[in-house]
């Protein structure tokens, strides 16, 4: 993530009691390694890499201990396209499908679609980050299929796995996650 990104949406001071002590015990930790961290540099790299972990002890009870990234509930339109490299070397020929996300992390999503996708299929995923957030742009990337479900309304929940996201992609989906972490940062 680009340097100080994590600054402008975090405040330090607003952040849960829970929250800002495990930060401090990082920035002890990392002050050992370097004396001169600066609290705001522990609390970014915090965000970076302990974060994920910390949300999933709190807020996920299932015993589901696979999860590598906090979920966010969210409803974002979402277009796919299966890439069939087997039949079709033109992307026009492959399928295409809209959809719609109900949960993402920085490690892939879940939505809803009309049409079912193998397991393991590789699809090309453009999230239109625009409809939520006007000042972020759609991201665009490389997933795997990892778990299809039918639904009782005759829907597919499909969840993916990123492999790949292209340009300001990985920024803009981070930027989105913290910005709309606020209930569980904040509370």
């Amino acid at each position: 993530m680009e340097e100080g990104i994590m600054r402008k949406y975090i405040r330090y001071d607003k952040l849960s009691a829970e929250i800002k002590d495990a930060i401090y015990k990082y920035w002890e930790v990392a002050k050992q390694k370097k004396p001169d961290t600066a609290l705001d540099d522990a609390m970014e790299d915090w965000f970076l890499h302990q974060f994920d972990a910390f949300m999933i002890a709190k807020y996920h009870t299932q015993g589901d201990n696979l999860r590598k990234h906090f979920r966010l509930d969210v409803e974002i339109p979402i277009r796919v396209v299966e890439l069939l490299i087997e039949s079709s070397k033109d992307e026009a020929e492959a399928l295409e499908l809209i959809g719609t996300i109900v949960n993402i992390s920085k490690g892939g999503l879940y939505f809803i679609s009309d049409i079912p996708l193998e397991l393991s299929s590789i699809i090309r995923v453009v999230i239109d980050f625009r409809a939520v957030d006007t000042e972020l742009t759609d991201i665009e990337a490389l997933a795997m299929v990892v778990r299809q479900d039918k639904r009782d309304d005759n829907k597919y929940g499909i969840g993916v796995m990123f492999s790949s996201i292209y340009d300001n992609g990985k920024r803009n989906l981070n930027i989105f996650i913290l910005k709309n972490l606020s209930y569980y940062l904040y509370s």
